[in-house]
């Protein structure tokens, strides 16, 4: 019964932060997709060079944060010792918010060397134009480690939000407004957005903590804070190498590609191309795996805390759920977008040229496998880390990170930017494929991990079927996606009715009272 409480607790933080990740997806739908139609595929190309440099930046100095800050809290306040999470949360604050100053001035005073290297001088007013997002980055990370260590989704998906609307307002304004002046101003202006919604994401955590913690005295005192720092750094550490090798490889990527399509396509050409993958692919492909990784950012506290008291049945129990909502989430994009890459990006993009949208849907259709793997394999990461396995899923990673930046080289060369989609797609199930047999060998064998997996996507497959016959009968490109949205509503009735989730899973659901009871009236046997 506590096993089942808990399932339910965690998919409650889950389904809210999906919620709010739908929300943010929404808004940043409505941000990604006029600011490509306002910069071009090429002003896109110069965007997406800049991000893998700002993501590895902002993962090496905080992206393990909130997870380590997570299990910390969530572990003293189990044990009653409020005060000494509120001290953690001040020596990581101090600490945190030193290093942000530093990284920010280094790639503001980088900035033009970052864009020689990458074979861009538009690059450099973004870099400086970003910058200040990673001092308030830092900050934030803090905070969201603090309430999803106390099961807390809601500040984490208030973030989300928030970011998400800021960006947009500013973003969008000052891109449409100075791209008369140019593309590298463009593009600066939609990254000043970038920097202006963190801010105030870290002023609305900031409060949020502020309504029942007393003020923060920061004062960065290594030797008072020492165990603190130690205890941090232990989790944070390997976890963050781990973090870091996709997002390398991503920087590689942006070094790469310009560079190596350019004597063969032209400067130009080569960062649309660039632009192409990086922006409108990659967007769609990432939506999903958000959800994926909003049920890993849940799961991790309860499975620390189901760690400590050695309950080996919860932890099967909450990884078996967590895979399951995880491919039932990305079987239907995957297969939407490999049936349908067309009809998707050219209602999304209307602004791309039928050269770009057909070259576009070409890395939208290598890409849409990638879906699942990332989803299982960001599943598997988080679930390991919760366990304290921090060193597998880096070795994991780095096999991974190989296989991409190998194919990478060998595929550029041989058959041009989709040689970069199909490095992704190897790469990320290999790591994946990796990440769920060490789970395996963790945990020991879990029959419910893949129970029902094949069901989900043989549903998401036929389901999906109709929607090219829509393209090549119905010839337009909305009729197409309302067919598709149909079958996305038939999907998840499939998926009620077989059933694939047990009565505790289906309960943490969104209307989930009246789903047990209808599935109760219709005689649906299903497992508790």
């Amino acid at each position: 019964m506590k096993e089942k409480r808990e399932t339910r607790s965690f998919l409650r933080g889950a389904t809210l932060i999906m919620l709010a990740t739908v929300l943010a997806k929404v808004l940043g739908a409505c941000y990604r997709i006029p600011l490509t139609n306002i910069l071009g595929a090429e002003g896109m190309g110069v965007y997406q060079l800049i991000y893998p440099v700002y993501s590895l930046i902002l993962t090496s100095s905080s992206g393990a944060l909130p997870l380590a800050v997570s299990v910390l809290v969530a572990s003293a306040t189990s044990e009653g010792k409020t005060e000494e999470a509120r001290k953690l949360v001040r020596s990581a604050l101090a600490a945190l918010l030193i290093a942000g100053i530093a990284l920010s001035s280094a790639l503001v005073l980088f900035s033009g060397v970052l864009g020689e290297l990458q074979g861009s001088a538009d690059t450099k007013w973004g870099y400086i134009a970003i910058a200040p997002s990673i001092f308030f980055v830092s900050g934030i990370a803090v905070f969201k480690g603090w309430f999803q260590g106390k099961a807390d989704m809601r500040p984490s998906a208030l973030s989300q939000i928030s970011e998400a609307a800021v960006k947009l307002a500013v973003g969008l304004l000052l891109a449409y407004f100075l791209k008369g002046y140019g593309i590298a101003f463009a593009v600066a202006g939609a990254l000043i957005g970038v920097s202006a919604a963190e801010g105030i994401t870290l002023l609305i955590l900031y409060l949020m903590y502020r309504r029942d913690n007393p003020p923060l005295k920061l004062k960065l005192n290594y030797r008072a804070a020492k165990e603190e720092y130690k205890a941090i750094l232990r989790i944070s550490m390997p976890i963050t190498v781990g973090s870091m090798i996709f997002p390398l490889t991503q920087f590689v990527d942006s070094f790469l590609v310009v560079n190596i399509l350019s004597p063969v396509l032209g400067t130009s050409a080569a960062t649309a191309s660039y632009g192409l993958l990086s922006g409108p692919v990659n967007t769609l492909i990432n939506l999903p795996v958000t959800f994926a990784l909003a049920v890993g950012v849940a799961v991790v506290p309860h499975l620390a805390k189901n760690k400590t008291e050695h309950d080996i049945y919860a932890i099967r129990l909450k990884l078996a759920t967590a895979v399951k909502v995880s491919v039932a989430i990305g079987v239907p994009f995957a297969a939407l977008f490999l049936v349908a890459p067309t009809e998707v990006l050219g209602v999304l993009y209307p602004a791309l040229s039928e050269a770009e949208l057909a070259e576009a849907a070409s890395l939208l259709r290598i890409s849409a496998l990638t879906v699942v793997s990332l989803a299982v394999m960001q599943i598997c990461v988080s679930v390991q880390q919760g366990l304290g396995d921090t060193r597998t899923p880096i070795i994991n990673l780095a096999i991974g990170g190989a296989v991409k930046v190998a194919a990478d080289v060998v595929l550029l060369f041989t058959v041009g930017i989709e040689g970069v989609a199909i490095a992704s797609l190897a790469a990320f199930t290999a790591a994946a494929v990796l990440n769920a047999a060490s789970l395996t060998r963790l945990t020991g064998k879990n029959p419910d991990m893949l129970k029902n997996s094949g069901v989900i996507l043989l549903s998401g497959v036929i389901i999906c079927l109709p929607v090219p016959l829509a393209a090549v009968y119905g010839d337009s490109r909305i009729l197409t996606l309302v067919v598709a949205a149909l079958a996305g509503v038939v999907y998840l009735a499939a998926l009620f009715v077989i059933p694939v989730f047990r009565k505790s899973e289906l309960l943490s659901l969104p209307l989930g009272t009246k789903l047990a009871a209808l599935s109760e009236k219709l005689k649906i046997k299903r497992a508790e």
